[in-house]
């Protein structure tokens, strides 16, 4: 086995955000190419992580300097050296994310593939020798460095990245330090160090933790029973528990959503104003937190032990087309909400609720009709991920789609077999064929395992929902499980649809805005509206209609009274707006607004609660 690699991490220039890394590197009468990934597992967008890391340099124990090249954007060739050595580099962090690096006065957060650098036996010319991907087989340690400021605020580091006991720790030096067996293992555990707050509950034989970078208003006792029923789910419908320990590291934040999977843990970003489980007026943005958890933990499962075979050990250079994300995204996107129900988490008109918003979401995006699931996956690095305000347009969510196109298949196993088979059993099977035995998925992956164990033929489901732009056929599969859709107007800019409205808006103005000072900016037209006819454009600020002011409270009512005291018909109506700099008067046509929200309603009580009150058997 070769030489540990060890990383000691510097925390030392907390006000300019700068982590300091030490890495000792064995002897080597051979070049090796340095390289840092440009993209994280999970999150599939070129990063250039690189672009954060500075003065890199190399030198000997003995104080020799080293030559260090840089190749590429993200690779560096170190000379052959006769003794150990050191390189040296800064990392810049300062993106409050769950993908990158953040350092501020209350904790640090690292990913390991914005501050590790890889080690690859190289020729002279720099090219790797052996490649492997992130599954090199050479082993790294990490240490964590300590210094009077952590000491003074009693930081403390939250990672499940497996620990070396010290006994002490180096006379006070070192807060801790880490290994793992390879590159793939040492950027799988992201470090959380500062004043945590921390709670942890067993499950069976595993270790839960719920991490937070502060003290929040949630009551530790209901997070964790509700947490804990999470879990019991997703053992019971996979059968197995691939780990024995993990971690809910969340960073709390005034703004900011999301999450990133790893096998033992998970990255989490959450506003601090709804973390509240206490409060009955911050239910809803506890429940989606709850959601949030409940799908990072089933990546655990269903992402980093099931995988796309060209996902299993990738280089991380560059992108890695697969259309295979709906198959893992979007199933995981439909058992986040179904797991909270089913788990008692949350109640029927909850879920119902969140289903005819995401129905809603998926109605009110005209680019399902232009592109696929199976083409939002293969396409995320450059249209998923890099969204401009036409987006709406070309695109489909693969995250949401995916999760309304699981929802079906499962009802659809269930009309193919004669309620035998559903969803449930395709995931547990998965799981026996392919995350047990460390095998890759292929595309037809889902479409082979029904055909192959269950003896059902979904091909024609499959392509149809996820091969091309063609709606589901929602209304009456859900009337299999109980449940029916009703679609009506808006009632606000604000209505996400999924419960009943008292009033609806009359008519349509067809634009996505964002709140201004002085009136509303439009973030996106849709196409073939009575805004995109008027000639608006993302990016312009609606002032007035008709005359009258515009905000975001008031602009449907505005809309809608404009025919309240005309004798006759008013076909159109001046809109005035703000672009670049002038004022414009344009022409906007009246029409009728279209029934583009979703409410979800239970028509058979006992079919739906038989559904989702299944076990596995």
């Amino acid at each position: 086995m070769s030489k540990p690699i060890l990383f000691q991490v510097f925390l030392h220039d907390i006000q300019a955000q700068i982590i300091q890394i030490k890495m000792h590197l064995p002897a080597s009468k051979s070049p090796r190419l340095l390289r840092l990934p440009s993209w994280i597992p999970g999150s599939y967008m070129i990063r250039d992580f690189a672009q954060h890391l500075h003065r890199e340099v190399a030198f000997t124990t003995k104080q020799q300097r080293v030559v260090l090249t840089k190749e590429t954007k993200n690779t560096w060739l170190l000379a052959p050296c006769e003794d150990a050595c050191i390189v040296s580099y800064a990392v810049f962090a300062n993106d409050l994310s769950i993908r990158s690096a953040f350092i501020n006065d209350q904790y640090a957060f690292m990913n390991g593939t914005c501050i590790f650098l890889q080690v690859l036996d190289a020729d002279e010319q720099g090219s790797v020798l052996n490649e492997t991907g992130i599954q090199d087989a050479q082993p790294y340690h990490v240490q964590i460095m300590q210094n009077a400021y952590l000491q003074k605020k009693k930081w403390q580091i939250s990672t499940s990245m497996k620990e070396i006991k010290h006994r002490p720790l180096d006379s006070g030096l070192l807060m801790g330090e880490y290994h793992s067996a390879d590159y793939a293992e040492l950027i799988d555990h992201p470090f959380v160090i500062g004043q945590l707050s921390e709670h942890t509950f067993m499950v069976g034989n595993t270790q839960f933790t719920m991490m937070f970078t502060e003290e929040t208003q949630l009551d530790p006792t209901i997070l964790m029973t509700d947490i804990q029923k999470i879990c019991e789910h997703h053992f019971a419908l996979f059968g197995a528990i691939p780990f024995t320990q993990y971690i809910f590291q969340t960073l709390v934040a005034q703004n900011g959503y999301g999450g990133l999977e790893h096998k033992n843990s998970t990255a989490l970003l959450y506003p601090r104003a709804e973390l509240n489980n206490t409060d009955p007026s911050k239910r809803e943005g506890y429940e989606t937190f709850l959601s949030l958890c409940a799908h990072e933990l089933f990546h655990a499962w269903h992402v980093k032990r099931i995988q796309p075979s060209c996902l299993q050990s990738p280089s991380l250079s560059e992108e890695i087309y697969t259309p295979q994300l709906w198959i893992y995204e979007g199933i995981t996107s439909f058992y986040d909400d179904a797991s909270l129900l089913r788990s008692g988490v949350i109640d029927e008109s909850a879920y119902l609720k969140i289903l005819g918003q995401n129905i809603t979401r998926l109605l009110r995006n005209p680019g399902r009709l232009d592109q696929s699931i199976a083409a939002s996956s293969f396409d995320a690095w450059t249209k998923f991920y890099k969204q401009t305000p036409t987006s709406t347009h070309f695109i489909t969510s693969y995250y949401n789609k995916g999760g309304i196109v699981a929802l079906c298949l499962d009802i659809v196993l269930q009309q193919l077999s004669q309620g035998k088979t559903n969803l449930d059993d395709v995931m547990a099977k998965l799981w026996d064929e392919y995350g047990a035995t460390g095998i890759g998925t292929e595309d037809d992956v889902i479409e082979t395992l029904c055909s192959t164990h269950f003896g059902l033929d979904i091909r024609g489901f499959i392509q149809q929902a996820t091969a091309t732009g063609m709606d589901l056929p929602l209304s009456s599969l859900l009337q299999d499980i109980g449940l029916d859709i009703t679609m009506r107007a808006t009632s606000s800019v604000a209505d996400k649809g999924g419960v009943a409205a008292k009033t609806t808006i009359k008519y349509a103005f067809g634009a996505v805005f964002t709140k201004m000072d002085l009136g509303v900016q439009i973030q996106s037209v849709y196409a073939g509206s009575p805004a995109h006819d008027a000639g608006c454009l993302p990016g312009d600020r609606v002032i007035a209609i008709a005359g009258w002011e515009v905000t975001m409270d008031s602009l449907h009512g505005i809309l809608d009274g404009v025919n309240t005291a005309s004798t006759s018909f008013v076909s159109s109506v001046p809109l005035t707006v703000l672009r670049d700099g002038r004022l414009l008067t344009l022409v906007l046509p009246i029409r009728d607004a279209i029934p583009d929200t979703a409410e979800v309603k239970v028509v058979d009580p006992a079919l739906f609660q038989s559904w989702y009150q299944r076990s596995r058997t």
